[in-house]
């Protein structure tokens, strides 16, 4: 019987091994979806978070980031980098990601168009919460590719519009 029970354990046991194995190798156009999923079990207010950026309006357009990312393949929204209570109150790092998607931009430095084609692109917002209220929603960096572009790079702005057209 107890050989039985240990059988029974260690089959479980390596199941779970071999499922973490494969999400750690998983491309992010799958993994963070699941992320995301889990975020929304394992952290309650994760979704109230989420929420509030997806309803916030992209600078200079007339479009939320929700409504944004939505339009493309595997959105998903992830908090990372949080220094919270049990009740999300802290602050925290939340990206947006979309995949398959192309972003046309004008280069800023010479006579043609930047363009990116079937890529992907992270929204990194700096968040700050208190008493269950987002005090502090902070669009920091947009990455396109491997690119990033902070604020203070035109192309910051240029991207976002371009996502914001499809």
């Amino acid at each position: 019987m107890f050989n039985k029970i240990m059988r029974v354990i260690l089959g479980i046991v390596i199941a779970c091994g071999i499922l973490f194995a494969v999400y750690t190798f998983l491309p992010g156009e799958y993994k963070n979806p699941i992320t995301q999923t889990i975020q929304g079990i394992t952290k309650s207010w994760s979704k109230d978070v989420i929420d509030e950026i997806k309803n916030a309006k992209v600078p200079n357009n007339d479009i939320t980031f929700g409504a944004m990312l939505d339009k493309f393949e595997s959105p998903a929204w992830v908090i990372s980098d949080d220094v919270t209570d049990d009740l999300g109150n802290g602050s925290m790092t939340v990206s947006g990601y979309a995949y398959r998607l192309t972003v046309a931009m004008p280069n800023q430095m010479a006579d043609n168009n930047i363009t990116f084609t079937n890529t992907h692109v992270k929204l990194t917002f700096d968040v700050q919460r208190s008493n269950g209220k987002l005090t502090r929603i902070n669009l920091k960096t947009v990455t396109v590719a491997e690119t990033e572009y902070g604020q203070d790079s035109p192309y910051w702005q240029l991207a976002l519009d371009s996502m914001c057209k499809q």
